[in-house]
């Protein structure tokens, strides 16, 4: 029992929550001084800061779920809780490579595209998250530790895939012809991968889908192109009565390819939309596993804080 309180504690801190890499991340992102120690935090939550403190200096570094407006007084702005809250760019780039790791090892075939509003899923995702997992102990017993894990870092996955859409983007905008290129490559990346699959299982070529798997985490969907247009065009003979794809077309995605990896640079051609909506796939994926702890919770209830949809579809 002790065990259990500590965890439901320990999920209504939002300082605490989840992993320690989003607990240090919510730190680093809403304080700038020394971090408190959880207890005093508590106590000086209502307090606003005295009249000689710097703005911000005694306030708790999240408002918990129990306040519904921070204290204010002259000279100090009211605290703005971002639902993203982003923390230090290391340990944002870390998450995300974290959950962009078995991402990209979805099928090509399972990923469905993300339209929607990122900081809008996190906030939903962490709300059912804290409703869903109120009696850890009870929930620990009925599923695998590892499916239980997964549930409770879905906020970090969520983080993660904000951050593929908000900050892997081109340090400024690339030539309209590099533009064209790329939107080339992202329409036909995702259904060259699901072939490519089919006919050549990871299996057989893993050292292939290695170098794809590590350009898209990088968002490089131009050497993920070329590499697997390379294996297909290598082993045509295999399967050019069976592929659904002419040689003709994948000489001109090849070609559009090599294209891009000769003329620009990294950074120049950097396209986080294939990993973005791998990342949005794979959390829908552990939602759905969230959403069906919650009908047996709460039953009607729990489309109160575990809606059906997270983003428009």
């Amino acid at each position: 029992m002790t065990r259990a309180r500590d965890d439901l504690e320990a999920l209504r801190d939002p300082a605490l929550r989840s992993t320690p890499l989003e607990a240090e991340s919510t730190a680093q992102s809403t304080t700038s001084g020394p971090v408190p120690d959880p207890g005093e935090t508590r106590q000086d939550a209502a307090a606003a800061p005295s009249p000689g403190e710097p703005a911000g200096a005694g306030e708790p570094r999240q408002a918990g779920p129990e306040r519904s407006a921070p204290a204010s007084s002259a000279g100090a702005a009211p605290l703005q809780v971002d639902p993203r809250a982003r923390g230090d760019e290391s340990l944002d780039r870390e998450r995300y490579e974290r959950y962009a790791m078995p991402a990209s090892d979805l099928p090509a075939a399972n990923v469905q595209a993300f339209r929607g509003d990122a900081s809008g899923v996190l906030a939903i995702v962490r709300r059912a998250v804290q409703s869903v997992t109120r009696d850890p102990a009870r929930h620990r017993r009925r599923l695998p530790k590892s499916r239980f894990d997964a549930i409770r870092s879905l906020p970090e996955l969520a983080m993660a895939l904000d951050y593929a859409v908000t900050r892997m983007q081109p340090e400024s905008a690339p030539p309209p012809e590099v533009v064209e290129k790329l939107d080339l490559l992202y329409g036909a990346l995702r259904p060259t991968l699901a072939t490519a699959e089919v006919y050549f299982p990871r299996s057989i070529v893993p050292e292939t889908f290695g170098i794809v798997r590590r350009a898209l985490v990088a968002g490089d969907p131009a050497s993920a192109t070329a590499t697997i247009t390379n294996l297909i065009l290598d082993r045509w003979s295999h399967v050019q009565s069976r592929i659904p794809i002419t040689r003709e077309e994948l000489t001109q995605l090849n070609g559009t390819a090599k294209w891009l990896l000769s003329n620009t640079r990294p950074p120049e051609r950097l396209d986080s939309r294939d990993i973005r909506d791998r990342l949005w796939s794979l959390l829908r994926e552990r939602y759905e596993q969230l959403r069906a702890i919650a009908q047996e919770v709460s039953g009607d209830d729990s489309r109160d804080y575990a809606p059906e949809r997270l983003a428009a579809d």
